[in-house]
C-alpha cells in the first residue's frame, strides 16, 4: 500500500537518521529533501538519492499527494517533521484523500536547546521567529518576549534562513534590532545589560553556545547558520549552575530578566494614582471655597487610592486597577452632578 512518510533528519545531517528512517528511505520510490528551513549541504541530497524540494513545492503539495496516492513517497525535513505547520497541513490533506501517512520523528532544536544550555524545557514560553521584515514584525516579537518574561518564561527566538538567496539573519543583527525596539518601547524587555544565550549550529561538530549581555552579543560574529537566540526569564538555581558550566559564563553575568520587566498594570495604575491624588487635592480646595462638604466622598476616594497602591505592591494588579477606577469614578460623579469641576 502506498504511503507518504514524513521523516525527521535531525540536527546532524544524514548521520542523524534513525534506523527506522533509513529503512523507510530504502522502501521509498520517491524521496524529497526539504532544504529551505535550514542550511543543508548538497551532498546530503546526493547521499540519500533525494530530490530537493522548495518551500513553494511543499506548500503547494499537489504533486507530492498525487505521487503518494500510488507510490511510497518520503519527505525528509530538517529536525522533526511535525514542528512546522506546513507539514501538518500536508499530512491532513493526505489523510482527507485517503492517503496513508506515517511520521518518523527525530531531534529538533526544541528538544536539543534545553540539553545544550541546561535550561528546563518546561519553562519555555511561546517561540517566535525573527525575519528581515518590517519593524511591525519585530514589535510582535518584542511583545511576545514581554508576555513570556511576565510569566517568568524563557523565549526561543528562531532566525530567518532563505536558501534561495543564501540569506540568514545573524544573531548580532537580530539583537541590535531588538535593542532598537527596546529604545522605542522602554518596557525593559531587552535592555543593553539583559542576559541572552546564542546557540549556533546545534547538533553539528562545530556547535557553540555563547552567553552574555545583549550589548556584548550584538557585536559578536557567530559564523554560519543555523542560529537561535534565547532570552531567559526567571532562572532556577540548577539552570544558573548549568549555564555557568555549559556556556562558560560567570555567575555574576547571569541575570533574572523577568525581575524588572515592566508590567502594563504597574505603569497604568501608578499614572492614575498620581492623577487621582492631584484631582482630589483640587476638589477639596474647590469644595472649601464653595462652602460645600463632601468629606465622606473624599475619604472614600483617598481610601480607594491607598488600596490601589497597596494592591499594586502586593502584585494584585486587577484589584489595583479596580480600586483606582472606583476612586476616579467618585470624583467624576462630582463633575456629572455639576457640584464641582474636577480636572484630570
Amino acid at each position: 500500500m502506498a504511503v507518504l512518510t514524513f521523516i525527521g533528519l535531525g540536527l546532524a545531517g544524514e548521520k542523524g537518521l534513525t534506523k527506522e528512517a533509513s529503512e523507510a528511505l530504502e522502501k521509498s520510490d520517491i524521496v524529497y529533501l526539504e532544504t529551505y528551513t535550514s542550511p543543508i549541504p548538497n551532498s546530503i541530497a546526493k547521499a540519500l538519492n533525494a530530490q530537493e524540494a522548495s518551500r513553494t513545492f511543499v506548500e503547494d503539495g499537489r504533486k507530492i499527494l498525487a505521487e503518494a496516492s500510488e507510490k511510497n513517497v518520503a519527505l525528509l525535513c530538517y529536525g522533526d517533521p511535525m514542528v512546522a505547520t506546513t507539514h501538518m497541513d500536508l499530512r491532513i490533506r493526505a489523510q482527507k484523500q485517503n492517503i496513508k501517512t506515517r511520521v518518523i520523528h527525530n531531534a529538533s532544536i526544541y528538544s536539543a536547546i534545553a540539553g545544550e544550555t541546561g535550561l528546563h524545557s518546561y519553562k519555555f514560553g511561546r517561540t517566535v521567529t525573527m525575519t528581515r521584515a518590517a519593524p511591525t514584525k519585530n514589535l510582535y516579537v518584542y511583545y511576545s518576549l514581554h508576555a513570556n518574561l511576565l510569566n517568568g518564561l524563557h523565549t526561543l527566538i528562531l532566525l530567518e534562513y532563505d536558501k534561495s538567496s543564501e540569506f540568514f539573519l545573524s544573531p548580532s543583527e537580530a539583537i541590535r534590532s531588538l535593542l532598537e525596539t527596546e529604545n522605542e518601547q522602554k518596557k525593559l524587555v531587552i535592555p543593553n545589560d539583559c542576559f541572552i544565550i546564542v546557540c549556533s549550529r546545534i547538533g553539528q561538530k562545530d556547535q557553540k553556545t555563547v552567553a552574555g549581555t545583549a550589548e556584548y552579543l550584538s557585536k559578536k560574529i557567530f559564523g554560519k547558520p543555523p542560529h537561535a537566540i534565547i532570552l531567559t526569564g526567571e532562572l532556577h538555581y540548577t539552570e544558573e549552575e548549568a549555564i555557568q558550566v555549559l556556556c562558560k559564563t560567570s555567575k555574576i553575568s547571569i541575570k533574572n530578566n523577568s525581575a524588572r520587566v515592566r508590567i502594563p498594570a504597574v505603569g497604568m495604575v501608578t499614572k492614575y494614582v498620581a492623577k487621582t491624588k492631584k484631582a482630589l487635592q483640587q476638589a477639596r480646595l474647590q469644595a472649601k471655597q464653595k462652602g460645600k462638604k463632601f468629606d465622606d466622598l473624599f475619604e472614600n476616594v483617598e481610601l480607594y487610592t491607598l488600596d490601589a497602591e497597596r494592591f499594586l505592591n502586593e502584585g494584585k494588579h486587577e484589584l489595583a486597577i479596580l480600586s483606582i477606577g472606583y476612586a476616579e469614578g467618585l470624583l467624576d460623579a462630582l463633575n456629572f452632578t455639576n457640584e464641582l469641576r474636577v480636572e484630570w
